[in-house]
């Protein structure tokens, strides 16, 4: 079974052979247009304008085929096959045009195919797969080998050392023609490599996408933007002191929950319910520090702060009831019980860092503002509130009116652990 990088990379060349398709369709249009202003016989236009049209239709369908990801490489292996069967039947057309068998043959290699061709093959170097160059150059050299030697088979063929006598005249200069071959050659080997080249440049780049993609599901966006430009000092144990809104929710009456569901449905219920959270978190740019239980701990301003980290962690935990209450609908629709969520947000002084070993780091917030949001979002079961933060957090909020909200103060509290009373408000919209 293909990796997501492989899948991607499989999409990429296919968007390569589409690309390649339309450019031959293109050369083949404007091959056809370029013919009646330079043949000299009806029959050299209609055979052109046949073949091409043809192509053109051809072409067509294997875009078609491409596209709906079918038989790729066949078709990747079968225009090959056509760009080498139009590169030699062209001068065959045209030398019938101008008389076939009554002029020497020397005007089959006097044909100028050597701009369709490296046209061409510049093309398929488009299609991510060093195969299609390759294949096509050595088919190339093949056919123009042949049909230098069938040219030569004629008596009547005409040779000379002068590229004036060449191109001015009736005879052909042969050591032009192989030295042609021979560099179409190298540019097919070149062309192979330097796609080569892209094709790992882009599956790493795939790759890199997919790990970001996978990290995204153990690490909210703000902190794998910040590993990403990190410095290899980000990465090492220890952390530094901020200033943030610390966020911890629940559902209330979770363990009832639980004995009921069982511990597979248990599991399945708690991924979607972590689902509908996510979205509102981070929206408001929270990132997740970790999932307990059913519980979440989550923080505005890490790792970067931000003066409106107060704000959006008011406004997420509004977002996170909004989305219990529009999923209850959908549950009592299909006969489950909704649920609640109670809601606890501080803001203050925190260890902001890695906690373990080099080689086992935790991204994480440690501190007194931790154990607050804590103890804030547990006393909502006492005070019967879904939703309480810390007069600490609200006045960390410049403009309150902006805030769809009411905000009721509860009376200060004496949190366990704090020396200090802490004043209350509830939440409520």
């Amino acid at each position: 079974m293909a990796t997501q990088a492989e899948q991607i990379l499989k999409e990429k060349e296919i968007q390569g052979i589409v690309f390649s398709l339309y450019g031959k369709i293109f050369v083949s249009t404007l091959l056809v247009i370029i013919t009646f202003f330079v043949t000299q016989t009806l029959y050299e236009v209609m055979i052109i304008s046949l073949v091409n049209l043809c192509l053109i239709f051809v072409m067509s369908i294997m875009i078609r085929l491409v596209q709906k990801n079918k038989a790729v490489v066949y078709v990747g292996l079968f225009c090959i096959l056509v760009d080498l069967l139009i590169i030699t039947i062209l001068p065959f057309v045209w030398y019938h045009a101008v008389g076939g068998e009554s002029i020497p043959r020397t005007y089959l290699i006097k044909t100028s195919t050597h701009y369709i061709i490296v046209s061409t093959l510049i093309l398929n170097a488009f299609t991510l797969q060093p195969i299609y160059p390759l294949l096509y150059s050595f088919g190339v050299v093949i056919s123009q080998a042949w049909m230098l030697l069938y040219a030569k088979a004629d008596p009547r063929f005409l040779s000379t050392e002068s590229f004036k006598e060449a191109f001015l005249g009736s005879a052909a200069h042969v050591n032009n023609y192989i030295t042609n071959m021979g560099v179409i050659a190298i540019l097919g080997f070149i062309l192979a490599y330097l796609t080569f080249r892209i094709r790992k440049t882009v599956l790493v780049a795939a790759s890199n996408e997919v790990r970001s993609s996978q990290l995204s599901r153990y690490f909210s966006p703000n902190v794998i933007q910040e590993m990403a430009s990190a410095e290899e000092s980000f990465f090492q144990p220890g952390g530094k002191e901020m200033n943030v809104a610390v966020m911890f929710c629940d559902i209330v009456g979770f363990t009832q929950i639980s004995e009921q569901l069982g511990p597979e449905k248990t599991m399945s219920f708690l991924s979607e319910y972590h689902s509908q959270m996510m979205g509102s978190i981070f929206e408001y740019r929270g990132t997740l520090d970790k999932f307990i239980g059913d519980g979440m701990l989550v923080t505005f301003g890490t790792p970067k702060p931000s003066p409106e980290d107060a704000k959006n962690a008011i406004l997420a935990g509004l977002a996170m009831q909004k989305k219990v209450a529009d999923w209850n609908e959908k549950r009592i629709i299909i006969n489950e019980k909704p649920i609640s969520i109670r809601i606890g947000i501080h803001y203050g002084a925190v260890i902001v860092g890695n906690v373990g070993i080099s080689t086992r780091l935790e991204y994480t917030v440690i501190g007194d503002a931790v154990n607050a949001a804590s103890r804030i979002e547990a006393m909502g079961k006492e005070v019967k509130k879904s939703f309480l933060i810390s007069k600490d957090l609200f006045d960390q909020v410049k403009d309150t009116n902006s805030i769809h909200a009411k905000f009721k103060s509860l009376g200060s509290f004496a949190l366990r652990g704090k020396a200090k009373a802490t004043e209350i408000l509830s939440v409520e919209t």
